[in-house]
């Protein structure tokens, strides 16, 4: 093992990841959003009808951090909340007409700055970037969920 190396690798892994989210959030400040508002317009947008839970897993966001985007979304007429037919305690979130033309303004700039990328990328290295990174942030989530277990029993 090559624990130099593996070091650099690390260290370029946290600053990528690092510098995507400062990117995002740079533009969510720009279009004057929360990072949980932005992430539960650009779902919606992307996605007609997801659940809060549906939503907290897509994201990694907590799902309170969710809940309260959904509340501050509800409250200015952007959202609804649908009970499902089958199951009366799934909830699904889908936007109103004002909330899609409000997500149509916020999130379909970034959506087409995201395209501009994946061009300029090209699709298949873009996609193997996207595996990629998720398969490493789902690696380290779990390694760091085993490290909590163990701080716990301790």
């Amino acid at each position: 093992m090559d624990l130099e190396r593996n070091q650099r690798i690390c260290e370029a892994a946290a600053l990528v990841s690092v510098r995507a989210n400062h990117a995002y959030s740079q533009y969510d400040k720009l279009v004057g959003l929360t990072q949980y508002e932005s992430i539960i317009l650009y779902e919606l947008f992307t996605h007609p009808r997801l659940s809060q839970k549906e939503l907290v897993y897509r994201s990694g966001i907590p799902k309170q951090s969710i809940s309260k985007g959904i509340h501050i979304l509800r409250e200015q007429g952007y959202l609804e909340v649908i009970p499902d037919d089958q199951d009366k305690r799934v909830k699904y979130c889908a936007l109103t007409k004002e909330g899609k033309a409000y997500a149509q303004k916020k999130e379909a700039p970034l959506l087409a700055l995201e395209m501009r990328v994946i061009d300029k990328l090209g699709p298949d290295r873009a996609e193997l970037a996207c595996q990629i990174l998720n398969e490493w942030t789902d690696l380290l989530s779990a390694e760091i969920a085993n490290l909590k277990e163990e701080k716990q029993k301790q």
